[in-house]
């Protein structure tokens, strides 16, 4: 089932619209996903729920749908666009035209007119699966990607002049001069095989083929492989987490998505590359969480809500006394099966621990804090097990004698002042993604990968259960109209609210309160 997005500031047109998806879902495979009333909140919406289809007006407040549009094919590459407008002007079909637009439908919207565009799209949606699912062996092509991969494998092992690289970036019609990169590998159980890389290849050259700060390759039967780059860091990692994105929901299937360091010159791509290699080879065997970001889980200062080894040390401090400190230290000294593993969760504890000595503002002798930053030297610390030891032994005195409260040692920093932020505002009916990510200092693409992945829900889904709870109390605590507590959740709209209730309590909110009262 291909997911429909509305994007209109109508209420009566995207109520008109919705019934007409619902309806049209019974004879096409389309299902209704979600609705917006402008491009800014639209754009906060999507990045969650992933349309296949995003329907939308072109006049619209605060964003229009023209740069919506724009927007919203840079985080999803592949997502068909239908236009509609109240305005019969050749200047706005021709710029729809020029955003690879698949249909211009022209207010009203007549039944058939959306039934024959849906289904238009639909079709070219199927005829490109089926196109990605074959394996023509075009020489031109095959030639392409050769080159692509052996040039990766050369900035990946730093064994290539960077007069060599820049020409031949240049060849490949992408420009490195003043720019900062960062390699993100991606595995998948389905690309066990040389004749696999056909159908990625595919599916990444109709996404990012024409982006000129990417180039990838997915030849190799280990990793399909990005050099993403471009003028700052931000950008870059911005860049990072957006494509992580889309490939961990458009491939539909298992995969893992590693985001290395960003690298601020051309010779620091090998360690970027050497991080998100040992990351996917060892994280992606024991962790759940598809998305693996070097600056989430190391740079952050304390241990990010996507650490991979799930550990609340916090709590087992705080459970520890001197006389059981020893059976703690010797837990944190037992292998994790092979031998990288086990640096590599040595290297996390070293870390885990000195994010809590900082957050306690201990002063205190020990010189390993002075390096708190400086990965190298403790992933070095973590190959002497007498090393190890030593400093794991001088760090836990310092935590264990003064008692750590866990309360005040979590690591979900940033993911609890965003769950304080919604909770104060989620009855504001322009609360989105966007303004949660700017609160807590975050890009959208960045914020929206650890929430989902520290709670397991995303951001709609967590907004929608905070509006519905008051819902439900409004219902039965007051006598409320049904339009006053929906203004009163943050939703503009009583019919969209009746709606979202019935979607996710199975009975309308008159029946809830009928039946509670």
């Amino acid at each position: 089932m291909y997911k429909v997005f509305i994007v209109e500031d109508e209420h009566l047109i995207r109520d008109n619209l919705r019934q007409q998806i619902m309806t049209l879902s019974k004879t096409c495979p389309i299902v209704y996903s979600d609705e917006a009333a402008d491009g800014e909140l639209a754009l906060a919406s999507i990045l969650d729920i992933r349309p296949d289809i995003i329907i939308t007006d072109i006049k619209m407040p605060f964003m229009d749908g023209l740069v919506f549009a724009k927007e919203a094919k840079k985080l999803l590459p592949e997502v068909r666009i239908i236009f509609i407008s109240g305005f019969d002007d050749f200047a706005y079909a021709k710029t729809a035209l020029q955003l690879q637009a698949d249909d211009y439908l022209l207010k009203p919207i007549k039944n058939d007119e959306l039934a024959t565009a849906i289904e238009k799209v639909v079709h070219q949606i199927n005829k490109q699966k089926a196109h990605n699912r074959t394996l023509p062996k075009e020489d031109a092509r095959f030639a392409l990607e050769i080159q692509k991969n052996h040039f990766l494998n050369q900035l990946f092992q730093h064994n290539i002049p960077i007069s060599d690289a820049l020409q031949q970036s240049e060849e490949l019609n992408r420009s490195f001069s003043g720019k900062q990169f960062c390699v993100l590998l991606a595995k998948t159980p389905k690309n066990q095989s040389f004749s696999d890389y056909t159908r990625f290849s595919e599916q990444l050259t109709q996404s990012y083929g024409k982006d000129d700060t990417v180039l990838f390759s997915s030849v190799s039967s280990r990793f399909i492989k990005f050099l993403l780059f471009d003028y700052g860091r931000e950008p870059v990692l911005e860049k990072g987490y957006q494509m992580a994105q889309s490939l961990v929901h458009g491939f539909g299937e298992e995969i893992a998505v590693a985001i290395g360091p960003v690298a601020d010159r051309f010779s620091a791509i090998s360690y970027s590359y050497e991080k998100a290699r040992d990351m996917l080879q060892t994280y992606g065997n024991i962790r759940k969480d598809k998305i693996i970001s070097y600056e989430d889980d190391m740079r952050e200062g304390e241990l990010s809500p996507t650490n991979p080894f799930k550990i609340d040390l916090a709590s087992r401090i705080a459970q520890t006394t001197v006389q059981t400190m020893d059976t703690l230290i010797i837990d944190l000294m037992q292998p994790q099966g092979n031998i990288e593993r086990t640096h590599m969760f040595r290297l996390f504890v070293l870390v885990e621990l000195l994010a809590l000595i900082k957050k306690k503002e201990h002063r205190h002798p020990l010189k390993i804090a002075d390096h708190a930053h400086d990965l190298d030297f403790l992933a070095n610390l973590t190959h002497d097990q007498n090393q190890y030891q030593r400093n794991l032994t001088d760090l836990l005195q310092i935590l264990v004698s003064e008692s750590v409260n866990p309360a005040m040692a979590k690591y979900q920093s940033v993911i609890n002042q965003a769950k304080r932020f919604i909770s104060e505002h989620f009855s504001d009916p322009n609360i989105s993604l966007n303004l949660v990510a700017e609160k807590v200092h975050l890009s959208p693409a960045h914020f929206s990968t650890i929430f989902s992945q520290a709670t397991n829900s995303t951001f709609i889904e967590y907004l929608t259960d905070q509006r519905i709870t008051l819902a439900k109390e409004l219902l039965v605590t007051t006598n409320l109209r049904l339009s006053d507590i929906a203004f009163d959740i943050g939703y503009n709209d009583p019919n969209y609210f009746s709606f979202i209730f019935k979607k996710k309590e199975k009975i309308s909110p008159k029946e809830y309160r009928q039946k509670h009262v």
